[in-house]
């Protein structure tokens, strides 16, 4: 495996309002949504994935398997005291853990995507290399679909003060809607690595396709 440097901020702290239960811990094929999605991540080139959570969280929602030693030193968690007041706390809680480890970049990655592939991951890392080494630095590499930003995003180390500034909902797509850099963000074509279940409905839809992602 390449240690590209880059390090992912995986989200799992937000409160599952429209599922009112929470959503990381539901059933997906053999595992749960939450798991599904650190395991792609760990599945990638990623240096470290730091999970960030809430102060109640017993990890139950994460699969056995991924706390095996050889696995368990690729992850580790974050608690965000504050994360009732919005995303913005909990990924600023991400960040300055990431920033200790001095990543040469790093990544955001919603808990609730369970189908985003290890590949979307490797190649939007390998992009980012291949860009900050071409250009000298860039201040981020944003995955798109349908033409809309999303994550995953990849922040350089020039935007992480900005990333711990963010206030109350505000996510790290403000950013990039923030600066006109359409050749900063890579279109990719498959709905399901872009898909986050926000509602039951949503879910009854896709819960029965994790078996084919296993």
């Amino acid at each position: 495996m390449k240690d590209h440097g880059i390090i992912a901020v995986l989200l799992a702290a937000g409160k599952s309002s429209r599922m009112k239960t929470n959503k990381l811990a539901l059933p997906l094929g053999r595992t749960t949504i939450g798991s599904s999605t650190l395991q792609n991540a760990l599945l990638s080139n990623l240096a470290h994935i730091i999970v960030v959570t809430r102060a109640e969280d017993r990890l139950h929602w994460i699969d056995s398997t991924l706390f095996e030693p050889v696995l368990r030193t690729r992850w580790s968690t974050v608690t965000c005291q504050d994360a009732d007041q919005g995303q913005a706390h909990s990924l600023s809680c991400g960040v300055l853990a990431a920033i200790e480890r001095k990543p040469k970049g790093i990544m955001i990655l919603l808990g609730d995507q369970p189908f985003l592939s290890f590949q979307l991951i490797n190649d939007l890392v390998e992009k980012y290399e291949a860009r900050s080494l071409k250009e000298g630095t860039i201040p981020f590499l944003a995955a798109s679909f349908q033409g809309i930003p999303r994550p995953p995003i990849i922040f350089a180390p020039e935007m992480f003060p900005e990333l711990v500034a963010l206030k109350g909902d505000e996510g790290a797509r403000k950013l990039i809607q923030t600066q006109a850099y359409p050749e900063l963000v890579v279109n990719y074509e498959n709905r399901c690595d872009f898909l986050d279940m926000d509602t039951k409905e949503e879910y009854e839809q896709w819960k029965g396709v994790g078996s084919s992602h296993d």
